[in-house]
């Protein structure tokens, strides 16, 4: 059995942390299934303090929620950035959902979806995704659309 620092590595590992003392340290036992019997090994006790309580920022929370809400090979609709200055309006292109792209130095979540008809990666504005619901055998229609099982 290999151990766990060698001697130099433990005698900096020493001086680098604040308390040096002797019960710093705590042993555990364990049993290899190489050698029998019980090995001691001495390891520095880790920082047991309680974490301070943890809070997500607006940003960081939508994120969660739009991962959660919108899985990767998906099938979405969205609309296509900067088409609605056309003079036809907004393309709306159908997919599969490729992911998103987060910065957050400026906060800004960019989506992507794979266009089904030319197979190019198209940006989509992330308020305008939905799902799209396809039936397998046949289409539905408007009543069995709105009573899903």
């Amino acid at each position: 059995m290999r151990p766990v620092m060698s001697y130099g590595q433990k005698s900096s590992f020493v001086s680098s942390i604040p308390f040096q003392g002797r019960g710093d340290f705590g042993f555990v036992a364990s049993q290899s299934t190489f050698t029998p019997g019980i090995t001691i090994k001495m390891l520095p006790l880790a920082d047991l303090s309680l974490p301070q309580e943890v809070e997500m920022s607006e940003f960081d929370q939508l994120v969660n929620d739009l991962n959660d809400q919108f899985r990767a090979g998906k099938r979405l609709s969205g609309v296509e950035v900067n088409t609605q200055h056309q003079k036809g309006g907004s393309n709306k292109i159908f997919g599969r959902f490729i992911g998103f792209e987060l910065d957050r130095k400026h906060q800004v979540i960019r989506a992507f979806i794979r266009d089904s008809v030319s197979n190019k990666r198209v940006e989509v504005y992330p308020a305008s995704l939905m799902t799209v619901n396809e039936s397998a055998g046949h289409t539905k229609t408007f009543m069995q659309f709105l009573i899903q099982d």
